[in-house]
C-alpha cells in the first residue's frame, strides 16, 4: 500500500468524518485528538498528556477547537504520520568513537507529527488541514553562528541495538548506517538527522523510516548522505504510509559538526 491508497492501517489511513454533532477521539501515544463535524465544518482539538482519570481527559471547551469550512461534497478524513519539518539533533545513548574506515549502525526513535487531511470525492490529492506534534520538541541550533541552521532537539537517545520494547505508536524508528571514510577517528556524541528527506513505513504495527547511509569524509568535507527508497532490512516488506517532504535522495551536509546550542535552547 502506498501513501495515496484509500485503505486504512488501523490508526493511520482514511476514516469517515464524525457523524454530525458527535465527537471522535483518537489517541496517538501521548497525543489526544478530538474530531467533530458541524454542518460543513471539521473541528479539531488536541492535548498532550491526556490519561484516564486526568482532567485533560475531559472534552475540550469551545475555545480549544480549530475549525475548517469544507466544500459541499462528500469527503473522508485521513491521518498520516509525518516527520517534523526541520533537521533533528540526536544524541547516542552512549557516545562512542568510530575508528577510521569503520562502520556502525545506529537506531533513533523520532516522535512523529500527525497530519490531518481531507480527501474529497473526485479529487486525486488530499488537503492538509493541520500537522500536530505528538511530543513537544525544543528549538536548538546546529552548527555555529556563521554556518548553522535551526533544528529540533530529540529527547530520545540513539541506540546501537533495536528491541521490540522500543516501539510505540507515536515513534518512528530511523536507521543510520555510519561509515568513517576520513583518515581520523570520529567521536560520535551528537548528530543531525535530516528527516525531511525520509519516508515513513509500517510493518506489524511498527513505524520505520528508510535507511540513511552517512559517509563521513572529514571536518571540512562534511558527510555524504544517501536515503534508500525502501524500508531497512529490519523492516523488509513494510508498506509506505508517508512520502518524504523533500525528494532529494542524496546530499552533502555536516552531520557530525560540532554542536553548539544558543542560550536557553536545546540541551
Amino acid at each position: 500500500m502506498t501513501a495515496g491508497s484509500q485503505e486504512s492501517t488501523g490508526l493511520w489511513g482514511e476514516r469517515p468524518s464524525p457523524r454530525s454533532e458527535t465527537v471522535d477521539r483518537v489517541d496517538v501515544g501521548p497525543l489526544t485528538l478530538w474530531l467533530r463535524s458541524v454542518q460543513n465544518e471539521i473541528w479539531v482539538a488536541h492535548r498532550v498528556g491526556a490519561e484516564e482519570g486526568d482532567p485533560l481527559d475531559e472534552e475540550p471547551d469551545d475555545s480549544e477547537w480549530s475549525r475548517w469550512a469544507l466544500a459541499d461534497r462528500p469527503h473522508r478524513l485521513r491521518l498520516r504520520p509525518v516527520f517534523p519539518d526541520r533537521p533533528l539533533v540526536v544524541k547516542p545513548e552512549h557516545p562512542f568513537t568510530l575508528l577510521r574506515r569503520a562502520d556502525a549502525r545506529l537506531y533513533a526513535r523520532i516522535p512523529v507529527w500527525v497530519s490531518l487531511e481531507v480527501v474529497e470525492e473526485g479529487r486525486r490529492r488530499a488537503t492538509v488541514l493541520t500537522e500536530i506534534p505528538t511530543e513537544p520538541l525544543s528549538d536548538t541550533w546546529w552548527g555555529d553562528f556563521l554556518d548553522g541552521e535551526l533544528a529540533y532537539w530529540v529527547p530520545t537517545k540513539g541506540r546501537r541495538v533495536v528491541t521490540p520494547d522500543l516501539f510505540e505508536p507515536h515513534l518512528v524508528m530511523a536507521t543510520l548506517q555510519l561509515t568513517n571514510r576520513s583518515e581520523d577517528d570520529l567521536t560520535v556524541e551528537k548528530l543531525a538527522l535530516r528527516v525531511e528527506h525520509l519516508s515513513i513505513y509500517m510493518k506489524d504495527g511498527c513505524l520505520w523510516a528508510e535507511e540513511v547511509k552517512v559517509h563521513y569524509h572529514g571536518e571540512e568535507e562534511g558527510s555524504e548522505i544517501h536515503m534508500d527508497d525502501e524500508p531497512p532490512a529490519e523492516a523488509e516488506g513494510a508498506v509506505e504510509l508517508s512520502p518524504a517532504r523533500a525528494q532529494a535522495r542524496s546530499l552533502r551536509a555536516r552531520t557530525f559538526a560540532r554542536f553548539r546550542a544558543w542560550s536557553g535552547w536545546g540541551a
